[in-house]
Protein backbone atom coordinates (compact mmCIF):
# COMPACT_ATOMS: atom_id res chain seq x y z
CA UNK A 1 0.00 0.00 0.00
CA UNK A 2 1.44 3.14 -0.77
CA UNK A 3 1.05 6.19 1.11
CA UNK A 4 3.00 9.19 -0.78
CA UNK A 5 5.79 9.34 -3.47
CA UNK A 6 8.01 11.94 -3.58
CA UNK A 7 10.03 13.06 -7.00
CA UNK A 8 12.59 16.07 -7.31
CA UNK A 9 14.87 17.29 -10.64
CA UNK A 10 13.25 14.66 -12.58
CA UNK A 11 11.96 15.39 -16.30
CA UNK A 12 9.60 18.43 -15.61
CA UNK A 13 9.65 18.04 -11.93
CA UNK A 14 12.42 20.57 -10.77
CA UNK A 15 11.85 21.61 -7.33
CA UNK A 16 10.34 18.30 -4.95
CA UNK A 17 7.55 17.11 -5.68
CA UNK A 18 4.69 15.28 -3.86
CA UNK A 19 1.99 12.55 -4.40
CA UNK A 20 0.44 12.34 -0.61
CA UNK A 21 -2.27 9.18 0.11
CA UNK A 22 -2.91 9.64 3.15
CA UNK A 23 -6.97 10.63 3.85
CA UNK A 24 -7.75 13.59 5.02
CA UNK A 25 -10.70 13.42 6.03
CA UNK A 26 -11.04 10.05 7.37
CA UNK A 27 -8.66 7.88 9.59
CA UNK A 28 -10.52 4.85 9.13
CA UNK A 29 -7.92 3.99 6.32
CA UNK A 30 -4.50 4.45 6.22
CA UNK A 31 -4.02 5.16 2.60
CA UNK A 32 -6.86 6.65 -0.19
CA UNK A 33 -7.62 4.02 -2.32
CA UNK A 34 -8.59 5.83 -5.13
CA UNK A 35 -5.69 8.81 -6.53
CA UNK A 36 -6.86 11.33 -9.74
CA UNK A 37 -4.59 13.68 -11.72
CA UNK A 38 -5.75 15.96 -13.77
CA UNK A 39 -3.84 18.48 -16.07
CA UNK A 40 -3.12 19.93 -19.19
CA UNK A 41 -1.96 18.22 -21.98
CA UNK A 42 2.23 18.35 -21.23
CA UNK A 43 1.79 20.19 -17.99
CA UNK A 44 4.16 17.27 -16.31
CA UNK A 45 1.05 14.79 -15.35
CA UNK A 46 2.42 11.83 -16.70
CA UNK A 47 5.92 13.00 -15.16
CA UNK A 48 4.92 11.81 -11.59
CA UNK A 49 3.46 8.31 -12.52
CA UNK A 50 6.87 8.25 -14.83
CA UNK A 51 9.03 8.92 -11.68
CA UNK A 52 7.56 6.28 -9.80
CA UNK A 53 7.58 3.81 -13.09
CA UNK A 54 11.66 4.71 -13.14
CA UNK A 55 11.84 3.64 -8.86
CA UNK A 56 10.00 0.88 -9.64
CA UNK A 57 12.01 -0.09 -12.57
CA UNK A 58 15.79 0.74 -11.10
CA UNK A 59 14.94 -1.59 -7.77
CA UNK A 60 13.77 -4.60 -9.99
CA UNK A 61 16.04 -4.00 -13.09
CA UNK A 62 13.04 -4.36 -15.74
CA UNK A 63 14.81 -1.50 -17.88
CA UNK A 64 18.23 -2.44 -19.23
CA UNK A 65 19.94 0.27 -18.47
CA UNK A 66 19.65 -0.77 -15.34
CA UNK A 67 21.53 -3.49 -15.69
CA UNK A 68 24.78 -3.49 -13.51
CA UNK A 69 27.06 -3.26 -16.61
CA UNK A 70 25.26 -0.30 -17.75
CA UNK A 71 25.40 3.41 -17.10
CA UNK A 72 22.22 4.20 -15.20
CA UNK A 73 19.54 6.41 -17.07
CA UNK A 74 19.63 10.14 -15.38
CA UNK A 75 16.86 12.54 -16.39
CA UNK A 76 16.94 15.66 -15.05
CA UNK A 77 15.11 18.69 -15.56
CA UNK A 78 16.77 20.48 -18.83
CA UNK A 79 15.57 24.26 -19.03
CA UNK A 80 17.56 25.64 -16.47
CA UNK A 81 21.75 26.56 -16.00
CA UNK A 82 21.99 23.89 -13.09
CA UNK A 83 19.44 21.33 -12.93
CA UNK A 84 21.51 18.64 -15.33
CA UNK A 85 24.36 18.78 -13.28
CA UNK A 86 22.06 18.07 -9.74
CA UNK A 87 21.02 14.85 -8.78
CA UNK A 88 17.86 13.15 -9.25
CA UNK A 89 15.67 11.84 -6.26
CA UNK A 90 13.02 9.81 -5.46
CA UNK A 91 11.15 8.56 -2.10
CA UNK A 92 8.32 6.37 -1.49
CA UNK A 93 7.05 5.51 2.12
CA UNK A 94 4.28 2.44 1.77
CA UNK A 95 3.05 -0.20 4.31
CA UNK A 96 3.97 -4.32 3.79
CA UNK A 97 3.23 -6.91 5.90
CA UNK A 98 1.30 -3.67 8.13
CA UNK A 99 4.53 -2.31 8.28
CA UNK A 100 5.52 0.95 7.34
CA UNK A 101 9.14 1.49 5.06
CA UNK A 102 10.74 4.39 3.73
CA UNK A 103 12.56 3.46 1.14
CA UNK A 104 14.90 6.68 -1.89
CA UNK A 105 17.46 7.25 -4.00
CA UNK A 106 19.35 9.86 -5.63
CA UNK A 107 21.35 9.31 -8.75
CA UNK A 108 24.05 11.55 -10.99
CA UNK A 109 24.69 10.16 -14.15
CA UNK A 110 26.05 6.98 -13.57
CA UNK A 111 26.61 6.67 -9.85
CA UNK A 112 24.32 6.73 -6.44
CA UNK A 113 24.53 9.64 -4.81
CA UNK A 114 22.51 8.84 -1.54
CA UNK A 115 20.31 5.49 -0.80
CA UNK A 116 18.47 4.70 2.24
CA UNK A 117 15.97 1.89 3.93
CA UNK A 118 13.75 2.93 7.11
CA UNK A 119 11.01 0.74 8.40
CA UNK A 120 8.74 1.57 11.58
CA UNK A 121 7.85 -1.69 12.87
CA UNK A 122 6.72 -0.22 16.43
CA UNK A 123 6.33 3.70 15.68
CA UNK A 124 10.14 4.98 15.81
CA UNK A 125 12.12 5.03 12.86
CA UNK A 126 14.50 1.73 12.55
CA UNK A 127 17.45 2.83 10.12
CA UNK A 128 17.54 -0.74 8.02
CA UNK A 129 20.87 0.89 5.61
CA UNK A 130 21.73 4.22 4.83
CA UNK A 131 24.07 5.11 2.01
CA UNK A 132 26.15 7.95 0.64
CA UNK A 133 28.12 6.97 -2.25
CA UNK A 134 30.21 4.18 -0.96
CA UNK A 135 30.08 4.65 2.56
CA UNK A 136 27.35 2.99 4.59
CA UNK A 137 25.51 2.54 8.07
CA UNK A 138 24.08 -0.65 8.23
CA UNK A 139 21.26 -0.85 11.30
CA UNK A 140 21.69 -3.23 14.09
CA UNK A 141 19.08 -5.12 13.10
CA UNK A 142 20.66 -6.23 9.58
CA UNK A 143 24.31 -6.30 10.59
CA UNK A 144 26.01 -9.54 9.62
CA UNK A 145 29.17 -10.54 8.15
CA UNK A 146 27.69 -11.19 4.62
CA UNK A 147 26.59 -7.62 4.38
CA UNK A 148 29.29 -6.05 5.32
CA UNK A 149 30.57 -8.21 2.93
CA UNK A 150 27.81 -6.86 0.11
CA UNK A 151 28.96 -3.70 1.09
CA UNK A 152 32.21 -3.95 -0.56
CA UNK A 153 30.91 -5.83 -3.97
CA UNK A 154 28.23 -3.61 -4.80
CA UNK A 155 29.40 -0.88 -7.31
CA UNK A 156 28.57 2.29 -7.09
CA UNK A 157 25.80 2.26 -10.46
CA UNK A 158 23.96 -0.07 -8.85
CA UNK A 159 20.84 -0.19 -6.02
CA UNK A 160 21.85 -1.79 -2.73
CA UNK A 161 18.48 -2.60 -2.20
CA UNK A 162 18.35 -4.92 -5.09
CA UNK A 163 21.75 -6.59 -4.37
CA UNK A 164 20.69 -7.14 -0.59
CA UNK A 165 17.41 -8.37 -1.82
CA UNK A 166 19.74 -11.10 -3.93
CA UNK A 167 21.51 -11.95 -1.39
CA UNK A 168 18.47 -13.13 0.61
CA UNK A 169 19.09 -10.87 3.64
CA UNK A 170 15.62 -11.31 5.40
CA UNK A 171 15.12 -7.53 6.89
CA UNK A 172 15.21 -6.10 3.07
CA UNK A 173 13.06 -8.48 1.42
CA UNK A 174 9.77 -6.87 2.03
CA UNK A 175 10.69 -3.61 0.76
CA UNK A 176 11.96 -5.11 -2.18
CA UNK A 177 8.72 -7.87 -2.60
CA UNK A 178 6.72 -4.56 -2.52
CA UNK A 179 8.15 -2.77 -5.93
CA UNK A 180 8.18 -6.33 -7.47
CA UNK A 181 5.03 -7.95 -6.60
CA UNK A 182 2.85 -5.02 -5.70
CA UNK A 183 3.18 -2.25 -7.71
CA UNK A 184 1.93 -2.29 -10.85
CA UNK A 185 1.30 -0.09 -14.58
CA UNK A 186 -0.70 -0.21 -17.17
CA UNK A 187 -0.18 2.38 -19.85
CA UNK A 188 -1.63 2.38 -23.66
CA UNK A 189 2.08 1.45 -25.11
CA UNK A 190 2.43 -1.50 -27.04
CA UNK A 191 4.01 -3.99 -24.97
CA UNK A 192 2.19 -3.17 -21.74
CA UNK A 193 -1.07 -3.23 -23.54
CA UNK A 194 -0.21 -6.85 -24.74
CA UNK A 195 0.80 -7.46 -21.16
CA UNK A 196 -2.58 -6.62 -20.34
CA UNK A 197 -4.36 -8.91 -22.46
CA UNK A 198 -2.32 -11.95 -21.64
CA UNK A 199 -3.50 -10.76 -17.79
CA UNK A 200 -7.07 -11.27 -18.74
CA UNK A 201 -7.05 -13.94 -21.09
CA UNK A 202 -5.64 -15.61 -18.08
CA UNK A 203 -8.77 -15.29 -16.17
CA UNK A 204 -10.69 -17.57 -18.79
CA UNK A 205 -8.83 -20.64 -17.26
CA UNK A 206 -9.86 -20.08 -13.53
CA UNK A 207 -13.33 -20.87 -13.18
CA UNK A 208 -14.32 -18.47 -10.54
CA UNK A 209 -12.07 -15.73 -12.02
CA UNK A 210 -13.85 -16.38 -15.78
CA UNK A 211 -17.25 -16.12 -14.27
CA UNK A 212 -16.42 -12.64 -12.66
CA UNK A 213 -15.09 -12.01 -16.15
CA UNK A 214 -18.03 -12.43 -17.93
CA UNK A 215 -20.14 -10.75 -15.33
CA UNK A 216 -18.41 -7.19 -15.73
CA UNK A 217 -18.06 -7.58 -19.31
CA UNK A 218 -21.82 -8.01 -19.78
CA UNK A 219 -22.43 -5.17 -16.82
CA UNK A 220 -20.24 -2.92 -18.98
CA UNK A 221 -23.54 -3.15 -21.31
CA UNK A 222 -21.44 -3.74 -24.46
CA UNK A 223 -23.65 -6.10 -26.28
CA UNK A 224 -21.54 -9.12 -25.26
CA UNK A 225 -22.93 -12.56 -24.16
CA UNK A 226 -19.23 -14.74 -23.48
CA UNK A 227 -16.31 -14.45 -24.14
CA UNK A 228 -14.44 -17.46 -24.78
CA UNK A 229 -10.53 -18.59 -25.55
CA UNK A 230 -9.57 -20.59 -28.79
CA UNK A 231 -6.47 -22.64 -30.44
CA UNK A 232 -5.49 -21.84 -33.79
CA UNK A 233 -6.24 -24.59 -35.70
CA UNK A 234 -4.45 -23.91 -39.32
CA UNK A 235 -1.43 -21.62 -40.26
CA UNK A 236 -1.45 -19.92 -43.92
CA UNK A 237 2.17 -18.02 -44.98
CA UNK A 238 1.40 -15.23 -46.86
CA UNK A 239 4.02 -12.40 -48.19
CA UNK A 240 2.44 -9.38 -48.29
CA UNK A 241 4.20 -6.34 -49.74
CA UNK A 242 3.12 -2.48 -49.71
CA UNK A 243 0.69 -0.51 -48.28
CA UNK A 244 -0.28 -2.20 -44.73
CA UNK A 245 2.28 -5.25 -44.71
CA UNK A 246 4.61 -5.34 -42.15
CA UNK A 247 7.70 -3.86 -42.70
CA UNK A 248 10.81 -5.53 -44.61
CA UNK A 249 12.04 -8.54 -43.07
CA UNK A 250 9.54 -8.32 -40.72
CA UNK A 251 6.45 -10.33 -40.27
CA UNK A 252 2.71 -9.59 -38.68
CA UNK A 253 0.36 -12.39 -37.22
CA UNK A 254 -3.39 -12.49 -37.45
CA UNK A 255 -5.76 -14.35 -36.35
CA UNK A 256 -9.58 -15.16 -37.51
CA UNK A 257 -13.10 -16.22 -36.35
CA UNK A 258 -12.39 -19.88 -37.42
CA UNK A 259 -9.20 -20.01 -35.88
CA UNK A 260 -6.92 -19.69 -38.97
CA UNK A 261 -3.88 -18.01 -38.70
CA UNK A 262 -1.98 -15.91 -40.82
CA UNK A 263 1.51 -15.26 -40.75
CA UNK A 264 1.67 -11.90 -43.00
CA UNK A 265 5.44 -12.11 -43.75
CA UNK A 266 7.63 -9.43 -45.75
CA UNK A 267 10.37 -10.87 -47.10
CA UNK A 268 11.60 -13.36 -49.98
CA UNK A 269 11.27 -16.55 -47.23
CA UNK A 270 8.55 -17.32 -44.76
CA UNK A 271 10.20 -16.66 -41.29
CA UNK A 272 10.90 -20.05 -39.27
CA UNK A 273 8.84 -20.50 -36.61
CA UNK A 274 6.47 -23.12 -35.90
CA UNK A 275 3.20 -23.94 -34.38
CA UNK A 276 3.93 -23.62 -30.95
CA UNK A 277 5.68 -20.67 -31.44
CA UNK A 278 2.75 -19.35 -33.06
CA UNK A 279 0.03 -20.67 -30.27
CA UNK A 280 2.81 -18.36 -27.56
CA UNK A 281 2.50 -15.12 -29.62
CA UNK A 282 -1.50 -15.22 -30.13
CA UNK A 283 -2.58 -16.49 -26.84
CA UNK A 284 -3.21 -13.43 -25.50
CA UNK A 285 -5.83 -12.42 -28.28
CA UNK A 286 -6.54 -15.82 -29.62
CA UNK A 287 -10.41 -14.76 -27.91
CA UNK A 288 -13.62 -14.81 -29.48
CA UNK A 289 -16.69 -11.83 -27.99
CA UNK A 290 -20.10 -13.64 -28.72
CA UNK A 291 -22.54 -11.11 -29.08
CA UNK A 292 -26.47 -11.16 -28.54
CA UNK A 293 -28.79 -10.93 -31.97
CA UNK A 294 -31.50 -12.34 -32.99
CA UNK A 295 -28.63 -14.67 -34.57
CA UNK A 296 -25.40 -15.07 -31.87
CA UNK A 297 -22.15 -14.54 -33.74
CA UNK A 298 -18.66 -13.97 -32.55
CA UNK A 299 -15.81 -11.99 -33.34
CA UNK A 300 -12.07 -11.79 -32.46
CA UNK A 301 -10.71 -9.22 -30.55
CA UNK A 302 -9.20 -6.66 -33.23
CA UNK A 303 -13.24 -6.70 -34.89
CA UNK A 304 -14.43 -5.20 -31.35
CA UNK A 305 -15.07 -1.00 -30.37
CA UNK A 306 -11.68 0.44 -29.18
CA UNK A 307 -13.85 0.89 -26.28
CA UNK A 308 -14.54 -2.91 -25.63
CA UNK A 309 -11.08 -3.74 -26.30
CA UNK A 310 -9.54 -1.64 -23.82
CA UNK A 311 -12.30 -2.54 -21.32
CA UNK A 312 -11.38 -5.92 -21.65
CA UNK A 313 -7.34 -5.23 -21.46
CA UNK A 314 -8.16 -3.60 -18.10
CA UNK A 315 -10.34 -6.37 -15.88
CA UNK A 316 -7.29 -8.38 -15.88
CA UNK A 317 -5.18 -6.34 -13.94
CA UNK A 318 -8.30 -4.59 -12.18
CA UNK A 319 -9.10 -8.39 -10.74
CA UNK A 320 -5.63 -9.26 -10.14
CA UNK A 321 -5.19 -5.33 -8.56
CA UNK A 322 -8.36 -6.08 -6.45
CA UNK A 323 -7.53 -9.84 -5.38
CA UNK A 324 -4.21 -9.22 -4.31
CA UNK A 325 -4.06 -6.27 -2.95
CA UNK A 326 -1.47 -4.73 -5.43
CA UNK A 327 -1.05 -0.52 -6.21
CA UNK A 328 -2.05 0.09 -9.85
CA UNK A 329 -0.96 3.00 -11.83
CA UNK A 330 -2.75 3.75 -15.00
CA UNK A 331 -1.73 6.64 -17.08
CA UNK A 332 -4.27 7.75 -19.49
CA UNK A 333 -7.29 5.89 -17.67
CA UNK A 334 -10.72 7.84 -19.79
CA UNK A 335 -8.86 6.27 -23.08
CA UNK A 336 -11.54 5.26 -24.93
CA UNK A 337 -14.10 4.40 -21.93
CA UNK A 338 -17.48 6.00 -21.30
CA UNK A 339 -17.42 8.27 -18.16
CA UNK A 340 -20.39 6.04 -16.60
CA UNK A 341 -17.86 2.54 -17.06
CA UNK A 342 -15.09 4.88 -15.72
CA UNK A 343 -16.80 5.75 -12.67
CA UNK A 344 -17.37 2.08 -11.85
CA UNK A 345 -14.26 1.06 -11.94
CA UNK A 346 -13.37 3.91 -9.85
CA UNK A 347 -15.74 2.63 -7.14
CA UNK A 348 -14.72 -0.96 -7.27
CA UNK A 349 -11.31 0.47 -5.84
CA UNK A 350 -13.30 2.29 -3.51
CA UNK A 351 -15.41 0.04 -2.16
CA UNK A 352 -14.69 -1.91 0.53
CA UNK A 353 -16.78 -5.24 -0.52
CA UNK A 354 -15.21 -5.24 -3.67
CA UNK A 355 -11.59 -4.00 -2.52
CA UNK A 356 -11.35 -6.20 1.01
CA UNK A 357 -7.67 -6.53 0.38
CA UNK A 358 -6.62 -2.71 0.29
CA UNK A 359 -5.75 -2.00 -3.49
CA UNK A 360 -4.96 1.21 -4.91
CA UNK A 361 -6.12 2.85 -8.48
CA UNK A 362 -3.89 5.80 -9.10
CA UNK A 363 -3.92 7.46 -12.52
CA UNK A 364 -4.15 9.99 -14.74
CA UNK A 365 -7.40 11.45 -16.53
CA UNK A 366 -9.15 14.13 -19.05
CA UNK A 367 -12.44 13.00 -17.71
CA UNK A 368 -14.15 15.55 -15.80
CA UNK A 369 -16.90 14.16 -15.15
CA UNK A 370 -15.50 12.11 -12.45
CA UNK A 371 -15.19 15.33 -10.45
CA UNK A 372 -18.74 15.85 -10.44
CA UNK A 373 -21.82 13.70 -9.31
CA UNK A 374 -23.73 10.30 -11.15
CA UNK A 375 -26.47 8.80 -9.24
CA UNK A 376 -26.33 11.82 -6.82
CA UNK A 377 -22.73 10.56 -5.07
CA UNK A 378 -19.72 12.10 -5.75
CA UNK A 379 -17.05 9.88 -7.97
CA UNK A 380 -14.03 11.05 -6.46
CA UNK A 381 -13.93 12.45 -3.30
CA UNK A 382 -12.49 15.81 -2.02
CA UNK A 383 -8.76 14.48 -1.03
CA UNK A 384 -8.72 12.13 -4.19
CA UNK A 385 -8.32 14.66 -6.57
CA UNK A 386 -4.64 16.20 -7.81
CA UNK A 387 -3.37 18.47 -10.29
CA UNK A 388 -0.34 19.40 -12.02
CA UNK A 389 -0.05 22.85 -13.62
CA UNK A 390 3.25 23.67 -15.78
CA UNK A 391 4.64 27.33 -14.70
CA UNK A 392 6.14 29.42 -17.97
CA UNK A 393 9.55 28.34 -17.03
CA UNK A 394 8.61 24.56 -17.66
CA UNK A 395 8.46 23.72 -13.61
CA UNK A 396 5.13 21.20 -13.17
CA UNK A 397 3.94 21.50 -9.62
CA UNK A 398 1.61 19.23 -8.09
CA UNK A 399 -1.04 20.08 -5.51
CA UNK A 400 -4.66 18.56 -4.27
CA UNK A 401 -8.10 19.85 -3.77
CA UNK A 402 -7.38 19.94 -0.57
CA UNK A 403 -4.87 22.92 -0.66
CA UNK A 404 -7.95 24.77 -1.35
CA UNK A 405 -10.78 24.12 1.80
CA UNK A 406 -12.77 22.56 -0.67
CA UNK A 407 -16.49 22.43 0.89
CA UNK A 408 -18.38 19.40 0.61
CA UNK A 409 -21.03 19.04 -1.78
CA UNK A 410 -19.62 21.63 -4.66
CA UNK A 411 -19.57 20.97 -8.29
CA UNK A 412 -15.64 20.85 -9.06
CA UNK A 413 -16.07 19.74 -12.34
CA UNK A 414 -17.75 23.33 -12.84
CA UNK A 415 -14.73 25.04 -10.65
CA UNK A 416 -12.23 23.05 -12.58
CA UNK A 417 -13.16 23.83 -16.11
CA UNK A 418 -13.65 27.56 -15.55
CA UNK A 419 -10.10 27.63 -13.47
CA UNK A 420 -10.93 27.88 -10.22
CA UNK A 421 -7.83 25.95 -9.06
CA UNK A 422 -5.53 26.05 -12.09
CA UNK A 423 -4.09 22.96 -13.98
CA UNK A 424 -6.10 23.78 -16.84
CA UNK A 425 -4.81 24.83 -20.69
CA UNK A 426 -4.83 28.67 -21.25
CA UNK A 427 -5.61 28.73 -25.32
CA UNK A 428 -5.45 31.93 -27.18
CA UNK A 429 -8.25 31.57 -29.74
CA UNK A 430 -7.49 34.64 -31.83
CA UNK A 431 -4.36 33.28 -32.59
CA UNK A 432 -5.65 29.77 -33.01
CA UNK A 433 -7.84 30.94 -35.49
CA UNK A 434 -5.22 33.01 -37.38
CA UNK A 435 -3.03 30.29 -37.35
CA UNK A 436 -5.66 28.12 -39.07
CA UNK A 437 -6.85 30.40 -41.38
CA UNK A 438 -3.37 31.29 -42.35
CA UNK A 439 -2.85 34.64 -40.99
CA UNK A 440 -0.41 36.11 -38.64
CA UNK A 441 -1.08 38.71 -36.11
Amino acid sequence: MLLSFRAANFRSLKDQQELDLRPVYTKEREALSVAAIYGANASGKSNVLRGLRMMHDAVTEQVRHWQPSHALPHDPFLLDGKSKASPSSFAVDFIKNRVRYSYGFSIQEAKIVEEWLYSYPKGPRRVLFEREGAEYKIGSTVASSRIQLLQELVPEEQLFLTAAAKAKIEDVAPAFDWFQNDLWFASHEFDNREVRLRYTRELLGDPLKSKQLQEILQAADLGIKEVRPTSPTDVIFERVEGEGAPPSGAFRIDTSVDGVVRVLYNSKKPPKIDLSDISALTSDRSVLFEHFGREAAAFPIDEESRGTREWYAMIGFVLNALTRGWTLIIDELDTSLHPILLAQAVRLFQSPETNPRGAQMIFTTHDVSLLGRQGGDEVLRRDEIWFVEKNPHGESSLFPLTDFKPRDGLNWEKRYMGGSVGAVPYVKHSLLVNAAAGRSE
